[in-house]
């Protein structure tokens, strides 16, 4: 055999008795669910689409406390078939054995008797249909009473027909039978009554769609159907000797003038009764009536139509308030509380609810006092129904069905002397069922019908059937026995513990304080069997309930380890002595709340034993809750005088680093600055224990820092709020001084306020004339330093040609003339404006909005008819670069006839075949030119000679001399920007200015937003035009030039509160300059000039004759010749014309 050492055994000992008690703790954990045994249901099966358990009803045969008594439960199945010959579907009623058994239901007879005792069953009459009439919708019982009252069941069919002539008429019955469950009488309140107008009289009375037995023998049914559905009750006597009783049946007013209610309100769709103003009255719910739902509660009365006391109203529209109505005690007084269910109450996290209105002194208030609610669309309140006392405290409990949350629950909710509890003691989930399923098929639809109130397995303890119709199941659940238990503590060693005094009487040799309390408990006897119980016993220490995270005691286990919840395991006699058992607690090191005593909660629960095959069998018992645990508390020694008890009067003081205002106000202007907040805290009376000061502020304020010197430790709680500890204890007349930092850098722009709430608290009682509590106000001004430029790239710009392209109607025509498509190169030259805001701060810009009159067009009256005459030419919508923002501008304006990037030459080489765009460098012309240095532009004539291409001299000379021609029109417009308007040669100059402002132009609006500028930051805007050449060149071809405006403002909104330190208001400046090659100068010269030049001409030659004259210019000196002397000789033929003389010598 193996030996295992000591050692092992033990830690296997130990380990056993660990999983023991954790094994306890769990199924105490999860079988806490009050005294319902779901564990052991009782389940009955009716036939499959039977609606076997639309209704239930527990049912004693004899006397309910009496010796020969049969208990069993009644099962509606609507759709079952009867046991009447001739008939399908018909429905029936279902008695059900208390056996563990699945299917040993039998049926009761109820359709088809002729006599009392006749055992034969007679088909339908030919008057009457009883197919789907519906028998067992509603199945209700009264216990039999030892005075012989009570003993009841009705059961109906609220779709029972009978036929006059060849009407049909759905007036419903119900049956009323013995204790035994004999039929004793039908009752058809509706039979006989006028049909002529159909469902406009009693024609569809659905008599038996509700059904209630009262404690007085007095049955009342409800029928929904007469007068169009309005509705109606009927009550009957059905106790006591035959002949004696009251036999008339009382009715409610459904006529048209004195209804209480009007068409479509459903009233008898459920219906209950009681003492709720001292006598007997019948509450019926009509939860279609005023859209949202009413119960009109009726005075018993012998006479017709009885009268209506008071009504209740539903508080949503649709909520169907009187669905269902239940009678109970929830409260103890023997005065009857009314229950109301609106199972279509709906909000975001709730479906479904129940509006408790408790008796107070013989009358129901007109407001609810309790309302409870289910999850969404669970049809919370569908089924409710008063299961008794199910504990034994006087008070009955209510149940209440939610059929479709899952496979269904049923809530249970304990009665008490203050009402009913808010909280369900007990959720019975169909999902969580024990036993088997025969079917194999998960129960569904658990809880559209509950009935209670009745001891079915005589353990003095009501049991509950609930039905769950989609299923065809009705499911027992009977009550455990409840065990009462009397728990207490002596505490002596509890009070006035010194943490600063180590060790304790039952460990004395402890570094730490200690303490022992002991936990008692006394059981009575419950039953004659069991003389000892197992109970598991825990002690928790302050982190219960949510009190704190963590305890500032702890205990041993007996694995020594800590923990402050200490587990164990005892027996108890039920002798109803009270027996203890000590524990040992230990205070932690460094505890620093002193003043607040330790809670503490002991409790107690029952180790059960196995559970039994069937709640037939065995039921374990259950402890009494409300009596099984207790909290009590240790408190420590302080010097708080005599009476334990610290009052402490703390006073504060507060105070900014910023000059006060008018009117007891600050105002900070929003900077780099810190604030910082002085504060002083003063004790005028008993040490202050755990005391702090602490400062609420908003997120967007930070903490920083904490001034040197002080007392007080400071630290961020939360984004929030800052925390200082003052001392523990902050001893009498003292005073703290502390100084915070904070910065406001991250408050919102909406934000205007800086608001700070500084309250001081202490774990002593605060006493004094007013709290500790001080709130800051503080106004928060903000400025920004907005510096705006604007400039144009080109500043300068060229224009020429004809006048071509300038409306949409020449564009068109351009068009269809076989030039293409034009393009924006072919309008003119690319204009950029661009504005810039530079954010000197100090505070951030959250929104800056900038206005911008761009002149689109020139000014034309629209009632002229003219086309557009377009000056700059948008061709996109403006952008916001640099930061985050955008801009806004009528789509019209921008780019309105849809031109493409490029000229139309290009736009025609991308459109022509292939094969025509094999040279694509010859056939590529551009109308736009830049002199890259001088960042000028040129624009050249729209029309271009076919033969300026035909060699690549022509092209070198053409560009040759386009380049002299610009660099002479720059030299010119130096010149001319140089000097005045006059010129420099004194001549006047011709300048058209095309101003927004002025009014010379059209101007459209662009509206930009630049979001979040922070202190230092830039933000863009770039507007992106054409200058519209053909428009200059028709209307100004012969002056120097255009100066086209484009002005801008920026802001930013008041309701940011931001204070605009600058005027921000901008124009942005385009020159443009007709090309000089285009311009023919005037060089004619006036006749008067011509005239004068003459006449003048004439007078110079004259004065110039003259004085040549006068010289002599004119005289003339004459050689000698012979032929002027007069002697003529006569020569003869042969001698020379020229005949040498003698003196002449002649060398050759």
């Amino acid at each position: 055999m193996l030996e295992l050492p000591l050692p092992t055994i033990r830690s296997i000992y130990r380990l056993r008795q660990k999983l023991w008690i954790l094994l306890i703790l769990q199924c105490v954990h999860t079988c806490h669910n009050f005294n319902l045994e779901q564990r052991l249901p009782i389940v009955k099966y009716g036939h499959r689409h039977s609606h076997f358990g639309y209704s239930v009803a527990t049912h004693t045969i004899g006397e309910a406390n009496g010796p020969n008594k049969t208990n069993c439960v009644l099962v509606g199945a609507p759709l079952d078939q009867n046991r009447q010959p001739n008939t399908t579907h018909s429905g029936a009623l279902w008695r059900c054995p208390m056996t563990q058994r699945f299917d040993d239901c039998e049926q009761v007879i109820t359709d088809g008797r002729r006599s009392f005792d006749s055992e034969i069953l007679s088909p339908p009459g030919n008057d009457e249909i009883k197919e789907n009439q519906w028998m067992g919708v509603t199945v209700r019982s009264n216990p039999l009473q030892a005075n012989g009252s009570g003993g009841k069941v009705i059961v109906c069919a609220h779709r029972y027909m009978y036929i006059v002539r060849e009407n049909r008429y759905g007036q419903g019955l119900c049956y009323l039978l013995t204790n035994d469950l004999q039929f004793e009488e039908v009752h058809e309140p509706c039979k006989g009554r006028p049909v002529q107008r159909q469902h406009e009289d009693y024609g569809l009375c659905q008599a038996g769609t509700s059904a209630a037995l009262l404690d007085d023998d007095t049955m009342v049914l409800g029928s929904p159907g007469p007068y169009t559905w309005r509705g109606s009750i009927w009550v009957t006597q059905v106790g006591g000797e035959y002949l004696q009783r009251d036999k008339t049946t009382y009715y409610s007013d459904h006529s048209d003038l004195n209804s209480p209610v009007d068409k479509y309100s459903y009233l008898g769709m459920s219906v209950t009764g009681g003492r709720f103003f001292g006598h007997m009255s019948y509450a019926a719910g009509a939860p279609r009536s005023e859209g949202h739902g009413q119960v009109v509660i009726f005075d018993k009365s012998t006479d017709n139509p009885i009268p209506v006391h008071s009504i209740l109203d539903g508080e949503q529209f649709g909520s169907s308030f009187g669905y269902e109505l239940a009678t109970a005690d929830v409260n103890g007084d023997h005065r009857p509380d009314l229950i109301v269910a609106a199972p279509l109450y709906f909000t975001k996290t709730e479906g479904g609810a129940v509006y408790v209105y408790q008796n107070i002194q013989d009358t129901l208030p007109v407001k609810y006092t309790l309302k409870l609610t289910g999850p969404v669309e669970s049809r919370f309140g569908l089924a409710l129904a008063n299961i008794g006392d199910l504990n034994k405290d006087n008070c009955e409990d209510l149940a209440v069905g939610a059929p479709y949350e899952g496979n269904g629950v049923v809530y249970i909710y304990l009665g008490s002397s203050q009402g009913l509890n808010s909280k369900p003691a007990q959720k019975i989930l169909a999902s969580e069922l024990g036993g088997t399923v025969p079917n194999g098929q998960p129960i569904r639809t658990f809880g559209i019908s509950i009935s209670g109130n009745t001891d079915l397995d005589d353990n003095s303890y009501p049991d509950v059937v609930i039905g769950a119709f989609n299923s065809s199941a009705a499911v027992i659940l009977l009550a455990r026995p409840i065990i009462s238990i009397q728990t207490s503590v002596q505490r002596d060693e509890l009070r006035n513990m010194d943490p600063n005094t180590p060790g304790c009487l039952a460990d004395p040799s402890s570094n730490l304080t200690c303490f022992t309390f002991r936990a008692c408990c006394s059981i009575e006897p419950y039953d004659e069997k069991n003389k000892e119980l197992r109970l598991a016993y825990s002690v928790e220490a302050e982190t219960f309930d949510h009190l704190k995270k963590f305890s500032r005691v702890f205990f041993f286990d007996r694995d020594n380890k800590r923990t402050n919840v200490l587990s164990r395991v005892v027996r108890v006699h039920t002798n109803g002595r009270m027996e203890c058992q000590a524990v040992t607690g230990y205070i932690k090191a460094n505890t620093r709340d002193i003043q607040t005593p330790v809670r503490f909660r002991l409790k107690y629960s029952l180790v059960e034993p196995p559970l039994a095959d069937s709640a037939l069998v065995r039921l374990n018992p259950i402890l009494d809750q409300t009596q099984a645990h207790v909290d009590f508390d240790g408190t420590f020694q302080k010097d708080c005088g005599d009476d334990d008890l610290c009052e402490s009067n703390l006073v504060i003081r507060v105070e900014p680093n910023i000059t006060e205002s008018s009117g007891h106000e600050y105002t900070l202007i929003l900077d780099e600055t810190e604030l910082e907040v002085r504060i002083n805290v003063s004790n005028l009376a008993d040490s202050a224990y755990e005391a702090q000061l602490f400062i609420a502020h908003q997120a967007g304020v930070s903490y920083v820092a904490t001034k040197k010197p002080t007392n007080a430790t400071c630290n961020s709680y939360n984004t929030t709020l800052v925390a200082c500890s003052l001392g523990n204890p902050m001893l009498r007349d003292t005073t703290t001084f502390v100084t915070i930092r904070f910065q406001p850098k991250g408050l919102e722009p909406s934000e205007k306020i800086m608001l700070f709430h500084i309250f001081a608290n202490t774990t002593s009682k605060l006493v004094g004339p007013e709290r500790p509590e001080r709130d800051l106000r503080v106004n928060v001004v903000r400025r920004a330093k907005l510096n705006f430029r604007g400039w144009a790239i080109p500043e300068q710009s060229f224009y020429s040609g004809s006048s071509v392209a300038n409306s949409v109607a020449s564009t068109a025509a351009t068009e269809t003339e076989g030039h293409g498509p034009m393009g924006m190169d072919d309008v003119g030259s690319q204009v950029h404006h661009m504005f810039t805001i530079f954010n000197e701060g100090p505070s951030t810009a959250p929104k800056v909005q900038m206005v911008i009159q761009w002149p689109y067009s020139l000014y034309s009256d629209p009632q002229s008819g003219r086309p557009v005459q377009y000056l700059l030419y948008l061709e996109q919508v403006p952008t916001v670069e640099v930061s985050q923002g955008e801009c806004h501008v009528a789509k019209e304006y921008v780019n309105p006839l849809n031109l493409a990037s490029g000229s139309r030459e290009n736009l025609a080489y991308l459109s022509a075949p292939a094969q025509m765009r094999m040279f694509p460098s010859q056939s590529r012309h551009s109308f736009n030119k830049s002199l890259i240095h001088s960042q000028r532009s040129y624009f050249s004539s729209s029309h271009r000679d076919d033969h300026s291409d035909d060699s690549q001299s022509n092209r070198n000379r053409v560009r040759r001399s386009f380049l002299e021609r610009v660099t002479r029109l720059e030299r010119l417009m130096y010149d001319s920007e140089s000097s005045n308007a006059a010129g420099s040669n004194g001549k006047k100059q011709d300048i058209v200015e095309l101003d927004c402002t002025k009014g010379t132009t059209n101007c459209v609006r662009i509206e930009c937003e630049i979001l979040n500028m922070p202190a230092l930051s830039e933000a863009q805007v770039v507007v992106k035009a054409r200058l519209w050449n053909s428009t200059l060149v028709s209307e100004y071809p012969r002056v120097e030039r255009v100066r086209i405006f484009s002005t801008a403002t920026a802001q930013i909104p008041e309701s940011y509160g931001v204070e605009v330190m600058d005027h921000n208001n901008i124009e942005v400046e385009t020159r443009a300059y007709p090309e000089l090659r285009n311009q023919q100068r005037d060089t004619s010269i006036p006749w008067l000039i011509i005239i004068l030049g003459i006449v003048g001409g004439l007078l110079l030659l004259a004065l110039v004759t003259y004085v040549l004259w006068k010289v002599g210019f004119f005289k003339r000196i004459r050689p000698t010749d012979p032929t002027l002397s007069g002697n003529l000789e006569k020569m003869n033929e042969e001698k020379p014309f020229l005949a040498p003389s003698k003196n002449t010598h002649h060398v050759f």
